[in-house]
């Protein structure tokens, strides 16, 4: 994940674009990725009619019209047994992620915080104010929350991250060409035993005929 999607992603879940430069983000990045988000979400509520009800949600979306909600429910009656299916899974899987989670603590999500209950987006979870110092708000998530959260992936994700750029080689495949013969990305480099002395190399060979 980009850094600019990974401070899209943070700040659409409800952090503040202070603790995203505390810790470690760009400060330049996350102005600018906040100024577009207030931008958009100042754009959709400049098209919603006066007197449409609105919820908050991740996205500012407005909430559909009664009319709305009927007409997608009719849509949907066919496949609701498939639908309640999914529901079903969605939340065995939550529940499941929530259990082996190393963020959950007491049925409680550590990761997300918010400074106060009215910022945190409806419907993901029972709100639950803090025992620290800060006093910052907490969810109890829903499961149906916890089958959607990437935190997990993310985590692994990073240290996937870390591990390319800590490679020298990393990219180099697709950038170097060969002087000589013209072709590219088959390139190696020497690696030395620091015990016994042996050299042999490393890299990306092409198939002998």
């Amino acid at each position: 994940m980009k850094v600019t999607e990974h401070v899209e992603y943070l700040l659409r879940q409800g952090r503040k674009p202070k603790e995203l430069v505390e810790l470690g983000f760009p400060k330049l990045v996350v102005t600018r990725v906040h100024k577009k988000l207030r931008e958009e979400k100042a754009a959709l509520k400049a098209k919603v009619p006066e007197g449409t009800p609105q919820v908050e949600s991740h996205l500012g979306l407005p909430a559909p019209s009664t009319g709305e909600t009927a007409q997608m429910e009719q849509q949907l009656a066919p496949d609701r047994g498939e639908l309640q299916g999914l529901v079903a899974a969605a939340r065995d899987f939550g529940t499941y992620k929530c259990d082996t989670c190393p963020y959950e603590k007491d049925g409680i999500c550590t990761l997300w915080t918010w400074p106060s209950q009215g910022e945190i987006p409806r419907d993901i979870g029972e709100p639950i104010l803090g025992e620290n110092e800060k006093s910052e708000w907490h969810v109890r998530p829903s499961p149906f929350y916890c089958a959607l959260c990437t935190a997990s992936v993310e985590g692994r994700l990073d240290g996937v991250e870390s591990e390319v750029h800590a490679n020298p080689l990393s990219g180099a495949e697709y950038q170097i060409t060969c002087n000589g013969c013209g072709s590219k990305g088959w390139i190696a480099v020497a690696i030395k035993c620091t015990k016994c002395g042996r050299e042999t190399y490393w890299g990306w060979f092409p198939k002998k005929e």
